[in-house]
């Protein structure tokens, strides 16, 4: 049967529609069904026995490999998908997070604006003696903490952490004999660290306390482990937070992604989508061939070059052509399509990469598809959808960094900037206290940390696309935005 040369208006529409709904890890889509879930090289690593600490950026993907080892607690047998078949008997126990069954985050932030270290490290102890009683179905020793827990299943921090130092000798004897009846490994996971209320100063005692606390235990214990899944700035604070901090960083994996992941995590989401939009993937000269995973769903090969047959140059030329528009100048899609997306580190995140795709499929839908032959989109459709996806990247980075919000004064100006201009500007503050003052120096540095601006050898500061659209900086010789 003769492949069809182009899609029709009435099946292009559809299939834009399906494109319309691509779920992300922002959607918790992980934590609904494992088949959103793309194993990495580094998720293996991070699995390893010996990693206590599964660090990245907001949107790489630690909740969402949080989530998905929830699906292995409850089956297994997905363990073998991420290349770690080894810990299939391994249980798993949530230590922390954001759900009913912990402390709230802003009780625990309340807790840890106040407490000093020592208080602080005392609760996570308690507390995590109160989570490997659940995961070990091994009641807690008689004492002042199982009296806690018996009047209050979710009790204070402060509870907590009075009952810890009060019991500590009897807590470690208790947790020492679980560690010598073990005859599997149980590892207890923790997420939402960058959740606690209060200030970025209590998150990061909090972390740092956490963090020190399992490190004074790794040693000792062997079949009692953390994955502690942590934002990467609150990771780096921590290492000049205690004595032998340093010791983390071997002991941790970062998770990043290289673009052909992201091409790939995008196939592996539309095949997932609908069957229509599968059969798309995998149609014509440029196709992509997918594989049928029990566990996972459809996925797509394992490596995705950049150029040749079933590479993501032939995909992203089959979604929407080859050039962002005529004329020699323009730029290959495939390449512009990742640099849009890269912050001034060159990092990119999967969910960025979703919504980008998604949006221009919302905004072909709206305007009238343009798309010809079998193509879904156009370029223009991926430059309308480049503003709405800057400004949901920039929206999630102000949750989490308020100081973001100072790129509101540059609105309107026109990158590159003099480091006078940029300095002047950033130096006012906003409706939103982010602990700067009017330290226009002290914003620029945080900026160029956070990789939402850069400083170019001659001094001229520039922010990169992902950021820029999303507050309206405008760029010398840049394409005009579709409206």
């Amino acid at each position: 049967m003769t492949a069809p040369k182009s899609l029709g208006d009435t099946e292009r529409r559809r299939l834009l529609n399906n494109l319309a709904t691509l779920k992300s890890d922002d959607d918790d889509a992980v934590a609904q069904d494992p088949k959103w879930f793309l194993p990495l090289d580094a998720h293996a690593r991070a699995l390893r026995p010996e990693t206590l600490v599964v660090r990245g950026g907001r949107g790489a993907g630690k909740s969402s490999l949080f989530h998905f080892l929830g699906h292995i607690k409850k089956e297994p047998s997905l363990a073998g998908t991420v290349g770690a078949s080894g810990i299939g008997a391994t249980s798993w126990q949530e230590g922390y997070s954001g759900s009913i069954e912990h402390p709230a985050v802003a009780v625990v932030g309340a807790f840890g604006k106040a407490a000093s270290d020592d208080r602080c490290r005392s609760f996570w102890y308690a507390w995590l003696c109160v989570r490997l009683s659940i995961g070990t179905e091994t009641p807690l020793p008689l004492g002042a903490l199982r009296s806690v827990v018996d009047q209050n299943p979710t009790p204070s921090p402060n509870a907590l952490a009075d009952a810890a130092e009060q019991d500590l000798a009897l807590l470690t004897s208790w947790m020492d004999t679980i560690e010598r009846g073990r005859s599997a490994p149980i590892v207890i996971t923790y997420d939402g660290l960058d959740r606690i209320e209060s200030s970025s100063g209590t998150r990061k005692n909090m972390t740092a306390s956490l963090l020190a606390m399992w490190l004074s235990l790794a040693d000792r214990y062997r079949s009692i482990r953390p994955k502690v899944f942590v934002r990467e700035d609150l990771f780096q604070a921590s290492l000049a937070a205690f004595a032998d901090a340093s010791k983390l960083d071997a002991r941790s994996v970062s998770i990043e992604w290289r673009v052909e992941d992201l091409f790939r995590v995008l196939i592996k989401h539309m095949a997932n989508t609908s069957d229509d939009l599968k059969a798309w993937v995998e149609g014509s000269s440029r196709g992509i061939p997918l594989s049928r995973n029990d566990g996972l769903g459809w996925m797509p090969p394992n490596s995705l070059p950049e150029t040749g047959k079933a590479s993501w140059k032939g995909f992203v030329d089959h979604l929407a052509g080859e050039q962002m528009g005529s004329g020699t100048k323009k730029g290959l899609t495939y390449r512009w399509i990742p640099n849009r997306l890269q912050d001034a580190h060159a990092r990119t995140v999967p969910r960025s990469i979703l919504s980008l795709i998604r949006n221009a499929a919302v905004f072909a839908t709206d305007h009238g598809p343009q798309a010809q032959s079998l193509r879904l989109l156009t370029p223009i459709e991926l430059h309308g959808a480049l503003e709405r996806t800057s400004k949901r990247r920039v929206n999630e980075l102000k949750e989490e960094f308020p100081v973001v919000g100072r790129l509101e004064h540059l609105r309107d100006r026109t990158v590159m900037l003099n480091r006078k201009q940029a300095v002047d500007a950033l130096s006012r503050a906003t409706t939103t206290e982010d602990e700067h003052g009017n330290d226009g120096e002290q914003v620029l540095r945080t900026l160029i940390e956070l990789g939402a601006m850069s400083e170019r050898p001659d001094g001229r500061i520039d922010v990169p696309d992902i950021y820029r659209y999303g507050f309206g900086i405008l760029r010398k010789g840049g394409v005009k935005r579709p409206r």
